[in-house]
């Protein structure tokens, strides 16, 4: 990681740590790159600061001559779809995915919709940095355009999604949490145009209610709601709509590696015989992987982040691959995430294989598992720390082939995540309450 770039963009407290200053400055670097005119799509998503920080990417854009479509609030994947399917530069989506309101970020695509390479966030963090601006400006008509496709391209994606649905009309009542973000106007065109039944919350964004109590970070909001109504299932969203947890009739979270699993079952055997693997990353629950070794299911592990799940779906040719936390990628259709595009596939399951979701996830459990998230001033020292490595050490080996911890740091927060699995919880809780008191001490 760098100064500004972390594994998903530039991200933090705006006016703080991402400042309108910043984003210009990005907008420049971006509008002057190979020194041409180039063509750079940006959407939004629905925080207070998303339409400040666009309006001073589009003014550092503009300023070098380059052009700006922009789709106004829209989803990450979506922004990815268009860079795949039109010939663009770059994609900018002006997002902090599932951080409360007052953090934002700037997410990069290059010209096919992949996550931008390190080479050119390093480039851009030092023009970032350097007191003088050498980049000209655009005078008289060499200026650049701002062109507003906000409806059109909303179309666009409503469009490539209905596509993938496997029925003409989905006989579905479902629960959907909007998150307040940026799915919620594209879930209700999309439910309206495949027949769904929809009861939708937290759909009302004013700029500071994203991702709060609500959305896929916070779960049992939807597990109450789906109890005092009549739905087949539910479905909850993070901010930016790259991610999509589901939760059964009966309150059940079905999380990224739940749909993994059924992806595994039912998915998997469509494609080609060298397709048939899945990658998951090192956060999978270790039952995911029991799972997949009991059903003959084939898997490779990579770092946390989608970026490298993306990564080794592309190097190994394979299609389905993601996270815990909810994050799905089909290769052969989306280079990112997405939350609708996976909520489409699950639909499709269920009507395929004429199953309610608690029954389809009904041989799969999960271990139990604890999650600690510590605030630090410095996360990499601490994860350099010997005694805290050999910690770490003994714990796995108390735990040998019964569960397992990972000690990490995230990587767009000053946060070390310690989580462990384990075959009840008292135990997860004890791993991850020494550890964390570890940490704790060392940072004094």
């Amino acid at each position: 990681m760098g100064k500004y770039f972390g594994t998903d963009g530039i991200r933090g407290l705006v006016g703080e740590y991402l400042t309108a200053s910043i984003a210009y400055r990005v907008g420049r670097y971006l509008g002057n790159y190979r020194s041409k005119r180039n063509l750079i799509l940006i959407g939004m998503d629905t925080r207070i600061s998303s339409s400040m920080l666009t309006a001073s990417l589009i003014a550092g854009i503009t300023s070098t001559g380059s052009d700006v479509v922009s789709v106004g609030v829209i989803s990450t994947p979506a922004i990815s779809y268009f860079l795949q399917n039109q010939p663009f530069d770059f994609g900018i989506m002006v997002s902090a995915s599932h951080n409360p309101f007052y953090d934002n970020g700037i997410k990069i695509f290059n010209a096919v919709g992949e996550k931008l390479e390190s080479e050119v966030e390093s480039e851009i963090e030092r023009y970032i940095d350097v007191p003088i601006d050498s980049i000209k400006n655009a005078r008289g008509q060499a200026m650049g355009r701002v062109i507003d496709a906000a409806s059109n391209y909303h179309d666009q994606y409503i469009d490539f999604l209905v596509k993938k649905a496997a029925f003409k009309s989905y006989p579905l009542k479902i629960l959907v949490d909007c998150a307040n973000g940026s799915t919620y106007q594209l879930i209700k065109d999309l439910f309206l145009q495949l027949g769904i039944e929809g009861t939708f919350i937290h759909d009302q964004p004013n700029g500071i209610n994203i991702n709060d109590q609500c959305g896929a970070t916070c779960m049992p909001t939807i597990q109450q709601a789906i109890k005092e109504g009549q739905f087949d299932l539910g479905i909850s969203f993070d901010g930016d709509g790259d991610r999509m947890l589901a939760v059964t009739q009966t309150g059940k979270i079905v999380d990224g590696d739940a749909l993994l699993y059924l992806h595994g079952l039912f998915t998997l055997p469509k494609f080609p015989e060298h397709q048939r693997q899945i990658v998951i990353t090192q956060m999978s629950n270790y039952a995911l992987k029991k799972a997949f070794k009991d059903q003959g299911i084939h898997y490779i592990e990579t770092q946390v982040g989608d970026k490298y799940v993306q990564a080794a779906l592309k190097q190994n040719n394979l299609i389905i691959g993601g996270e815990q936390s909810g994050h799905i990628i089909f290769l052969d259709e989306l280079n990112t995430g997405s939350g609708l595009l996976s909520a489409i596939k699950l639909f499709n399951i269920i009507l395929e294989q004429g199953k309610t979701l608690d029954e389809l996830v009904l041989s799969y459990t999960h271990y139990p598992q604890v999650l600690r998230n510590l605030p630090v001033s410095n996360k990499d020292q601490i994860m350099g720390h010997p005694e805290l490595l050999q910690l770490i050490q003994k714990i796995e080996l108390s735990l040998k082939d019964q569960g397992r911890i990972l000690v990490r740091p995230s990587g767009t927060e000053s946060l070390i995540r310690i989580m462990v699995e384990a075959q009840n919880q008292d135990m997860c809780q004890q791993y991850v309450e020494e550890v964390a008191q570890f940490i704790l001490q060392a940072s004094l």
